[in-house]
């Protein structure tokens, strides 16, 4: 049994650095197997004969052994990443309990119990409420680190070689529900046999776990960036990039696709095991040539939510899953909300689905076109969500915010003063000078989509964002996720469950 003592000397930045070994390596041999099988699908185009099927096939064998050997590397890296920042969250929660005890008589035992000084003056009400409750933290924070110990050391087992297995494939309808027990229905071996010889179907697919999508598509990334030919590489390299840093968050690849304007999910933490989550829609120009701006956004919502809540874990999610507006004429076509309505509605379900332990208090936060997403999607279909958020928004396609499938207690906004969306009582406004505005309509609460979400009829808590200037209406509308404006802030209150401090 864990006791404090062994938890307090335990050293999770020593585990998460030799997880970053792991990493290095993993993204190593992807890409060399990339890289390979690009090469020896050149090779087989301009060589025929004996000796080339021979040499060929020499070649394919390698790289068959490279693609096994990939998913298992990354999932080491992940178990061991996860571990570290486990055991250093059980840590946080048993120095800040210990040092709370001090305040109070209560010593604290080897095994996280609680003893009240009844030497002298008689302990009053406020020091067994204290005991009660630093046995129960100081316990979770033991629970917490053991329990990682044996989830880690099971995985870690389970990341050896397997002998292939083909499997049928999943249910067609889709359904995450159904993915996730057709998914928990394969073996190991099946399991592992999709990650390495169809990682384009597990990637994207809504109910598998959010380990294993990361997995598939970082094999993925590797092989795209493997082709100089591959569209979108910027945004490709800035996925990469992100995916490559160290810190306090590891970024899980939930979803990619170069295709048309390109896709891609990023999660910031694990959503199967936060206490909670967020899925952050991007509006006008949230593309995969502008991930490093979505990825920004959600690393500062995940660092206001850590400290909101240091002992709770929030995953963060920028989800770039539909074919954003790049353009004002295209962000005036509801269109693209429509299209958008399954795959957000499916996403979501699929956290519930796949999502272990006590149910997680899930968040979605649209920005600007994003929050029309939110709303034609919460309308049509529903949102498996607990909190809705709705920022700069030109409205959500419905008339209040009863109309979201949600109760309206739990629907948010907030639209800075100086917002460009403030004007868009019709397509063109925004983009006409202020004394031309009034030619096109006045401003009115009634916005391209419906009633400003932010106004006091439809019906959402109200919250308070910075202002902006006046100057820079478009700044401001893109800023409510910056450092230091009260609306990051009061989001990430939302994101943790902590409504009571939402102003």
């Amino acid at each position: 049994m864990l006791t404090l003592p062994e938890l307090i000397a335990a050293d999770p930045d020593r585990t998460a650095r030799t997880a970053q070994e792991w990493h290095r390596l993993a993204r190593t041999v992807g890409g060399h197997a990339a890289e390979l099988d690009r090469q020896l699908a050149a090779l087989r185009a301009r060589w025929t004969g004996t000796a080339a099927e021979a040499a060929t096939a020499h070649l394919s064998a390698l790289c068959t052994e490279l693609d096994r050997a990939t998913p298992a590397l990354y999932a080491i890296e992940q178990a061991l990443t996860e571990h570290a920042a486990t055991v250093a969250r059980a840590q946080d929660i048993a120095v800040s309990a210990g040092a709370y005890a001090g305040c109070y008589r209560v010593s604290v035992g080897a095994d996280g119990t609680t003893t009240l000084d009844r030497t002298g003056e008689r302990p009053d009400a406020g020091d067994v409420s204290a005991a009660e409750r630093l046995t129960a933290e100081l316990h979770h924070a033991l629970a917490l680190a053991e329990g990682s110990d044996a989830a880690t050391a099971a995985r870690l087992a389970s990341s050896g070689p397997v002998t292939p297995d083909e499997a049928s494939g999943p249910p067609p309808d889709r359904d995450p529900v159904h993915v996730a027990a057709w998914w928990h229905g394969l073996s190991p071996a099946q399991r592992r046999t999709l990650l390495d010889r169809h990682p384009e179907l597990v990637g994207d697919l809504d109910g598998v776990p959010a380990t294993d999508r990361d997995v598939a598509n970082r094999v993925r990334l590797a092989r795209l960036l493997a082709d100089p030919g591959t569209p979108h590489r910027a945004g490709l390299l800035a996925i990469g990039a992100r995916l490559d840093a160290a810190g306090p968050d590891r970024a899980y690849l939930l979803g990619l696709s170069t295709d048309g304007s390109g896709r891609a999910i990023v999660a910031l933490g694990d959503p199967d095991t936060a206490d909670n989550v967020v899925t952050s829609v991007p509006g006008l120009g949230g593309r995969l040539d502008h991930v490093a701006d979505e990825l920004a956004r959600i690393d500062h919502l995940s660092a206001a939510a850590r400290h909101t809540a240091p002992h709770e874990s929030t995953s963060v999610i920028a989800w770039l899953g539909y074919d954003a507006p790049d353009t004002l004429v295209q962000a005036a076509d509801k269109g693209r909300a429509v299209g958008a309505e399954s795959a957000l509605h499916r996403f979501q379900a699929g956290l519930r689905a796949t999502h272990r332990g006590s149910a997680s208090h899930n968040t979605v936060i649209g920005l600007s076109y994003g929050s029309t997403v939110v709303g034609f999607t919460g309308h049509a279909l529903g949102l498996a969500a607990d909190d809705v958020v709705l920022i700069g928004s030109p409205g959500v396609g419905v008339a209040h915010a009863t109309d979201l499938g949600l109760n309206p207690a739990h629907v948010w906004a907030s639209t800075a003063r100086h917002d460009v969306i403030n004007a868009a009582a019709s397509p063109v406004q925004p983009g006409l000078p202020p004394l031309l505005r009034p030619l096109f309509g006045e401003h009115t609460e009634h916005l391209w989509y419906g009633p400003s979400p932010a106004g006091y009829a439809f019906g959402a808590h109200v919250f308070s964002s910075a202002p902006g200037r006046a100057t820079d209406p478009v700044g401001t509308h893109t800023a409510y996720f910056d450092p230091g404006n009260p609306a990051l802030t009061n989001m990430a209150d939302i994101a943790v469950g902590d409504l009571a401090e939402v102003s």
